[in-house]
């Protein structure tokens, strides 16, 4: 089949354009008719280079062929039932790299107290892709490429999505990304097998549920990376002013990272500095300073004398910053890339830095780790890499420590 470049037939591309409450809910009532056999292609634009929350621009659905461009930011609080639809529908929901789709809807679902946060059958082409043992982490073009022979245009992967009138570029653009979503579906369905399929669907229903409560703030130094350098005195400070941070930007609609850098974060519980200037010396922008220096600095003065977090309990990187456990991690890599062989699954599927730090973190924990879970043990089986560090010929080990918060579970 020869490529098609659509930049040569734009006007071969129909959709239709929703910015009325009246086709609001047309679309609604055929999201409500659509039967389990039935496909859904799903795209979103939106803006979040400043913000906490996504600012929901536009909702692409193709739908029996039909593509339907919903004007989500000109019909605002008009809204709330197309969501309620799409989470409630019987069919297959469609999407290619959805990571920030999914979180997208899952946030508009709890906004608005959906009774679900995302449908029932969502899913990520572009992890079927893997399951197929096709490529992984390649974007939507390359895949249409090889499974269609179609070759999109992406001239207006930065546009400004908030900006009205939208161009005509910008519309055909965004319609395009969910043209194609159903045939490629039918492609994938065609070659992977029956049993990869139920491993896949058992992936996304993990994925899909792993977002059914918004991130909770008590959790949030968790994640910060370099979190696992700290010690037990360090981390609790951590934990109060990861918290202070999220609070703050959701309070604010601000990013992150312009509260306060991720990158930053380990950094001024360890040193804790007690000026702007000292703030800047340990990496918080001039600009954050400006906002919020004196709340930062009130924060770490506060989380300086705070009690200990009754729950505190090892970040998520722990174990990959402790040298000595170095060779336990290239040992579970062995192990689940040679137990991935000849499964017809992409290793990258589960070789991750995150499944491997969960696996350790968890037996550390007494918990079961991911990669011994649902459809992930049934393909591996039983893995028992130890949680002591494996100690090689004259290798010393006597500064190996325990952390409090470890010792403490």
């Amino acid at each position: 089949m020869d490529a098609l470049d659509v930049n040569s037939f734009p006007e071969e591309v129909e959709y239709e354009y929703i910015d009325e409450p009246e086709g609001v809910t047309q679309l609604c009532a055929l999201l409500q008719e659509l039967t389990p056999d039935e496909c859904v292609g799903l795209d979103t634009e939106f803006m979040r280079i400043t913000c906490y929350y996504p600012m929901f621009a536009l909702l692409q659905l193709a739908i029996r062929r039909v593509n339907y461009l919903v004007d989500i930011w000109m019909l605002e609080g008009s809204v709330q039932p197309i969501i309620e639809a799409l989470c409630h529908t019987k069919a297959k929901v469609l999407a290619f790299a959805c990571s920030e789709d999914i979180e997208l809807l899952a946030h508009e679902a709890r906004r608005i107290h959906c009774a679900r946060t995302l449908p029932e059958h969502f899913y990520d082409l572009q992890l079927m892709l893997a399951f197929c043992g096709h490529s992984y982490g390649r974007g939507l073009n390359f895949a249409l490429q090889e499974f269609l022979g179609v070759n999109l245009a992406k001239t207006c992967t930065l546009s400004n999505w908030l900006a009205r009138p939208l161009t005509q570029e910008q519309l055909i653009y965004s319609a395009l990304d969910v043209e194609y979503l159903e045939p490629l579906y039918h492609r994938l369905s065609a070659v992977i097998t029956p049993t990869n399929l139920r491993y896949f669907h058992a992936e996304m229903d993990y994925i899909v549920h792993s977002y059914d409560q918004e991130p909770d703030p008590d959790e949030a130094y968790l994640s910060i990376p370099a979190a696992g350098l700290l010690n037990d005195k360090e981390l609790n400070t951590l934990y109060y002013l990861a918290r202070d941070r999220m609070v703050q930007a959701q309070l604010d609609n601000e990013a992150l990272n312009r509260v306060i850098t991720t990158k930053a974060m380990w950094k001024l519980v360890r040193y804790l500095p007690r000026s702007k200037r000292e703030l800047e010396h340990q990496g918080v922008k001039s600009g954050t300073v400006r906002v919020y220096g004196d709340k930062i600095l009130a924060w770490l003065n506060a989380a300086r004398v705070a009690p200990r977090y009754d729950k505190l309990t090892l970040p998520l990187d722990y174990f990959s910053h402790q040298c000595e456990m170095k060779e336990n991690f290239n040992l579970l890599r062995h192990t689940v890339n040679t137990r991935m062989v000849g499964s017809g699954i992409r290793s990258e599927v589960l070789i991750k830095k995150m499944l491997f730090n969960d696996y350790f973190r968890a037996k550390a924990l007494g918990e079961t780790p991911l990669l011994q879970q649902s459809w992930r043990f049934e393909l591996l089986g039983p893995i028992d890499v130890p949680l002591e560090p494996i100690v090689h010929e004259n290798q010393d080990l006597s500064g190996v420590t325990v952390p409090a918060y470890l010792q403490a579970q």
